[in-house]
């Protein structure tokens, strides 16, 4: 049982990196089993098509991401946006150590495989819902604190801050700079959302 998991995981791990690097319809069965080192037969043994990989493999990426999500949202001793803000420069961070490569794995998916595949729009809708939720769930701590209006729609504004964050990570892929994020973070946090109180 413990090989297949193994296996399972090895398979999630090539498709987040082979995706990020080539985009869904460039990377084969072939190239994934050989960048996981799996055995041929492997990647039908845990998944029913290429299309039923790719939507585990953005699963999987949310999955590992989601505890540095919620530490940097519900850290102890800092104002929720304060919170927000960091979090967003600890993204930026990362994409500023990979020399501004790769991308959200969620956006470049949510690129290639809606327009086809009904199963696979659903899928990403739900996991973009879920981070959408959380970065909900902080914004309205600030709101309770006083940081921003009681008017404020909390939804539309985490929508509005993944959307934005989304398009930042595409320019940043074409400029292959970190202006873009720096322009998003600036924007969102030193004009839109900073505290009036």
């Amino acid at each position: 049982m413990t090989v297949r998991r193994d296996t399972r995981v090895a398979l999630l791990k090539a498709g987040v990196e082979l995706f990020l690097e080539g985009g869904y319809d460039f990377v084969g069965t072939n190239a994934i089993l050989e960048r996981a080192e799996a055995p041929r037969g492997s990647f039908y043994h845990h998944f029913k098509d290429k299309l039923d990989f790719a939507i585990a493999t953005a699963q999987y990426y949310y999955d590992q991401h989601l505890p540095m999500l919620d530490r940097m949202l519900t850290a102890e001793g800092l104002p929720p946006l304060q919170r927000l803000r960091r979090y967003f420069e600890a993204l930026r961070n990362y994409y500023r150590e990979h020399k501004w490569t790769g991308g959200c794995l969620l956006g470049m998916l949510s690129q290639e495989l809606p327009d086809r595949e009904g199963t696979a729009r659903a899928a990403l809708a739900t996991i973009f819902g879920r981070w959408r939720h959380r970065l909900a769930d902080c914004l309205r701590e600030a709101q309770a604190n006083g940081e921003l209006p009681l008017d404020v729609d909390l939804e539309e504004l985490a929508a509005f801050l993944i959307d934005g964050w989304e398009g930042a990570l595409l320019t940043m892929k074409v400029s292959r700079s970190g202006a873009s994020l720096d322009r998003f973070i600036g924007v969102c946090f030193d004009q839109l959302l900073h505290d009036r109180s």
